[in-house]
């Protein structure tokens, strides 16, 4: 077991770096970016957001009676320097400006940066959730993928079996960077007619879904084998209320072409635009011929099941190309990974103008670790021009 020694003086939060570990969730401080590990950046940590979301939850479940308490910090001179400023902040008047205008008090706005990123839990952007979310807690990735060998084969009599033998390939990856930086003026923050540094936040973490979700749907598109459908969802037979072809046939042949591959994937989330999911569910044969009600639909992005595929995830994002249907597998064998490594959080404020800057670094990357798993449809139904 190894432990950090703390110095009497106080520490230079501005002088480190700030990182997220996804893996524990924990807040560490560093000297450096972790490329291979916490470790060797000299990193440790100060808040625990594991213990934060429990405190919310506590305080949540007794009526807020102060059940909340700041015991999600792991290092005791960040720990009372949050409570300084909460307190400072509290008392108003010359000595809340001076705390908001504070170099140390910014290490605590990166923390409250993170609670709100991390405790968001309205997913606006769905394309993520085509991929299997992996945390790593460095830049550099490694994933082993073995091969199996086949089945058996019949021996003539006094033959010997041949020896077979898993292999394995070792696959490295990158973690690609993003950032974004946004700036909160004195003015705006003194004025006080809205809570500039939260409105700021909630925008900066739609951005790192939506990041995210563009990412995994780029490979979609670009890596999963594609296949036309039999025929396009909207069409109707001349003369009559039935459709022309069934989407379900399609859908299955991608299932026994994922299943049947031989590396045990199984399809398990389908990916399409709203509207297509509005034309798959006129379709008669999934909402019948003799129905007397409306079709159900929604143009809501999100996830949800699929009607009339019992056991596949619909996910539903308008970034998703009209007429693409993606099929993928997230659980047995993953298609595609998304990698989230360490998010890092920093912050800058300018003497002369009063204004806070403020960015977030966050590392992830998408891509396919199994091309046997997925599979893309393509020209599924005619484009609707909604612009």
């Amino acid at each position: 077991m190894t432990s950090k020694v703390f110095n009497q003086k106080k520490a230079d939060y501005n002088g480190m770096q700030l990182w997220l570990n996804p893996v524990d969730k924990t807040v560490y401080a560093t000297e450096s970016a972790p490329k291979y590990s916490f470790g060797e950046s000299n990193g440790y940590a100060i808040y625990d957001f594991n213990k934060h979301f429990e405190n919310q939850k506590m305080a949540k479940d007794t009526m807020g009676n102060g059940s909340y308490s700041h015991d999600a910090f792991v290092d005791p001179e960040f720990k009372a320097l949050a409570e300084d400023y909460v307190s400072d902040i509290k008392a108003g008047g010359r000595q809340r400006s001076a705390a908001l205008r504070s170099f140390t008090n910014s290490a605590v706005d990166i923390v409250n940066v993170w609670e709100t990123v991390l405790g968001k839990d309205d997913r606006t952007f769905a394309g993520k959730n085509l991929a299997k979310e992996i945390a790593v807690p460095n830049l550099l990735i490694s994933i082993d993928t073995a091969t199996k060998f086949g089945g058996m084969t019949q021996l003539d009599e006094g033959q010997l079996g041949q020896l077979k033998e898993l292999t394995y390939a070792r696959s490295t990856f990158e973690a690609n960077k993003y950032g974004l930086k946004f700036v909160i003026h004195e003015e705006a923050r003194l004025k006080n007619v809205h809570n500039v540094l939260q409105d700021s936040i909630q925008v900066a973490s739609n951005k790192v879904e939506q990041r995210q979700s563009f990412d995994v749907i780029a490979v979609c598109d670009a890596d999963l084998t594609a296949k036309a459908v039999q025929g396009v969802w909207d069409s109707f037979i001349s003369g009559s209320d039935r459709s022309t072809n069934s989407p379900l046939i399609d859908l299955g042949i991608a299932k026994l072409q994922i299943e049947g591959s031989g590396v045990g994937g199984s399809l398990d989330r389908v990916g399409m635009h709203e509207l297509d999911f509005a034309k798959y569910m006129s379709n008669t044969f999934v909402r019948g011929v003799a129905s007397t009600g409306a079709s159900e639909h929604s143009f809501e992005p999100g996830t949800r099941e699929l009607p009339g595929f019992p056991g596949v995830g619909l996910v539903l994002d308008n970034a998703i190309k009209q007429g693409d249907i993606y099929c993928t597998d997230v659980s047995k064998q993953p298609t595609i990974a998304l990698f989230q490594g360490p998010q890092r959080i920093g912050s800058a404020h300018d003497e002369e103008t009063g204004d806070d800057k403020y960015f977030i670094i966050d590392y992830h990357l998408a891509t396919e670790i199994q091309s046997e798993s997925g599979r893309q449809l393509t020209s599924a139904n005619t484009p609707t021009d909604w612009t």
